[in-house]
C-alpha cells in the first residue's frame, strides 16, 4: 500500500520535485503492476461501448500525470523514464490503459524500434494512438499498414491513418 501513498502525491509539487529519473521509472513499473494485480473490476462507461477494467483507468490516468511530470522535471531525454514508458506500452496485459503511453512516445520523441511499431500496429487497443505518435515522430515505412487501417470501422483511426499517409 506504500506505493499507493506515493501515487496520491503525484500532483503535489513537492513530491514531483523530489522525483529522480530512477525513482519515477520505478514508480511507473510498480504502480502498473500493482494496479494490474489488484484492480480487475469491470467498469461500465456511458461514453464508450468498450468495457474498461479499473486497472486500465488507473494506468491511463498515470500516463496523463506523466505528461505533466516529464515536462516539469525535464525528463524528456531520460533513458530510464523512456524505458519504463515503452515497457508499459509494450505490455498488452495493461490493455486500454496504455493509450496515453502511446501518445507520450510521440509527444516526447521516445524511440520505438520498427519491430515494436509493427507489434503495436497490430494491437487493437493502442494502434490508433500509436498512429498519432508516428506522425509526430515522422516515422516512415508503414504506408502499407496505414492503407489497411484506413478500412477500419473507427472513424478517428481512419482519419489518423490518412493523415499519416498525407505526411509521408
Amino acid at each position: 500500500m506504500k506505493i499507493l501513498d506515493k501515487y496520491r502525491k503525484i500532483e503535489d509539487e513537492e513530491f514531483i520535485n523530489s522525483l529522480t529519473e530512477e525513482s519515477l521509472s520505478n514508480l511507473i513499473d510498480e504502480l502498473c503492476e500493482y494496479w494490474f494485480e489488484n484492480n480487475k473490476k469491470k467498469r461500465e462507461s456511458k461514453f464508450s461501448f468498450r468495457v474498461w477494467y479499473s486497472f486500465e483507468y488507473d494506468i491511463w490516468r498515470l500516463g496523463e500525470n506523466l505528461r505533466n511530470i516529464i515536462k516539469k522535471k525535464n525528463f524528456k531525454k531520460s533513458a530510464p523514464v523512456e524505458k519504463a514508458i515503452i515497457e508499459v506500452l509494450m505490455n498488452n496485459r495493461y490493455g486500454k490503459g496504455r493509450e496515453t503511453f502511446a501518445l507520450l512516445v510521440g509527444e516526447f520523441k521516445f524511440h520505438l524500434s520498427e519491430k515494436q511499431v509493427q507489434t503495436l500496429l497490430e494491437d487493437k487497443e493502442v494502434y490508433g494512438h500509436l498512429i498519432v505518435s508516428l506522425r509526430k515522430l515522422r516515422m516512415k515505412g508503414f504506408d502499407e499498414k496505414m492503407k489497411t487501417i484506413i478500412n477500419s470501422e473507427k472513424g478517428w483511426i481512419k482519419s489518423e491513418a490518412k493523415k499519416y499517409l498525407d505526411k509521408s
